[in-house]
């Protein structure tokens, strides 16, 4: 008789080309362990998941940051549930966490490739062709699905979807959600971590940052450069000495990540240049879509409600990105009924840059599992 142990949560990270652009992905799924052979990722041994939780990070789009804080996540959720996640276009690590895969296919290089480069560097570069880039991915992940689970003798129930969002990934979610309803309608739950839907920090910070995004043409060589040299004159040892104690990233894979990122000099230039459009084109209103009419404002809050419930969490630490104005915005339309649908939430104790600092991983996944298993607000699926 075969040995059978208690199923496992196992994650295979893969390098995938996603609108020609080599893209890190990573797939958390449920596998049956037979035979003392923990490491099997075998389609044969895996469970149907009835429920996919799709993971879209922040600025920079590294998945790899969040790969451990979604296992555990999932691990309590238990069998049917299963995540996928996803790295920007042009947003990447050197290695891929967790896979075995060759990670010799280097991302584009700008400097290398004239022609053409106008038209792959507006799915880098531009919200739009991110927003592309991360709806072709979901794409995917579904025909991926199709392929494993439904069998042509058998018409099966798709899964059911629930976004898991950081910081500006909150905007490109609700920008797919809105653009595509076959989407919205299979989505069960959408959880924002610290959205970044709107820019519209403290007056000195926002003069500064906004200077910096309009005079990007200047300022981005110059970080780039200054990146560069400090990479270039720095050992190693050194390099995450000032990331852990200057820049504050105290978690060492996290630190080793930056590391990786900041090395490669086309990665950094591709952050930079989305993150300032970001800021450029964000509205200052508490809306995912910039509308015109005053009227319409809060359109995309009360689309997406009606269908599905949005649960927010805002952090501590005086936060630019999503600050607590935003907060008791949402709060005030919604007690006037201009949204409904929407639950948020604050936590003190975290910041913005949470998935670096190891002390503040449980408890936002204890939020995130608290949404799921009990949500305070209802969902039409």
């Amino acid at each position: 008789m075969k040995a059978v142990s208690a199923p496992t949560a196992q994650l295979v990270a893969r390098r995938k080309i996603i609108n020609e652009w080599p893209t890190d992905s990573i797939s958390i799924d449920f596998y049956k362990q037979e035979g003392g052979d923990a490491n099997s990722t075998s389609s044969s041994h895996k469970y149907k998941p009835n429920t996919i939780l799709l993971f879209i990070p922040g600025n920079p789009g590294l998945i790899q940051w969040y790969s451990d804080t979604l296992i555990k996540i999932v691990e309590q959720l238990g069998i049917g549930y299963a995540v996928r996640g996803v790295s920007y276009a042009g947003h990447g690590a050197k290695e891929l966490v967790g896979s075995k895969d060759d990670h010799k296919q280097s991302f584009i290089n700008t400097s290398g490739h004239q022609n053409a480069v106008a038209a792959k560097m507006s799915v880098s570069w531009t919200i739009e062709g991110q927003i592309r880039h991360k709806l072709s991915w979901v794409d995917e992940v579904m025909d991926e699905w199709k392929a494993e689970f439904k069998s042509s003798s058998q018409v099966a129930e798709l899964p059911r979807l629930i976004f898991i969002t950081h910081s500006f990934g909150a905007h490109l979610a609700q920008h797919m959600l809105l653009g595509r309803p076959d989407i919205l309608q299979q989505t069960q739950h959408i959880i924002h971590l610290m959205p970044f839907i709107r820019f519209d920090p403290p007056p000195l910070q926002k003069m500064m940052l906004s200077t910096l995004a309009h005079s990007y043409e200047y300022t981005i060589p110059i970080i780039c450069n200054c990146v560069r040299a400090l990479t270039a004159t720095l050992p190693p040892k050194l390099m995450d000495l000032y990331l852990n104690r200057v820049v504050g990233l105290d978690c060492d894979k996290g630190r080793k990540i930056a590391l990786d990122v900041c090395t490669h000099p086309d990665m950094v230039k591709n952050h930079l240049v989305l993150g300032f459009e970001e800021i450029r084109e964000l509205p200052e209103l508490p809306n995912v879509v910039y509308l015109q009419t005053e009227r319409e404002k809060d359109v995309a809050f009360r689309i997406l409600g009606r269908i599905c419930p949005i649960s927010i969490l805002f952090c501590g630490d005086p936060d630019q990105w999503a600050p607590l104005s935003h907060m008791e915005k949402l709060k005030e339309l919604q007690s006037k009924s201009l949204i409904n649908n929407i639950h948020c939430t604050y936590m003190e104790e975290v910041t913005h840059d949470f998935i670096v600092h190891p002390k503040m991983i449980e408890p936002v996944v204890d939020f995130c599992l608290n949404q799921i298993k009990h949500p305070k607000i209802s969902s039409k699926l």
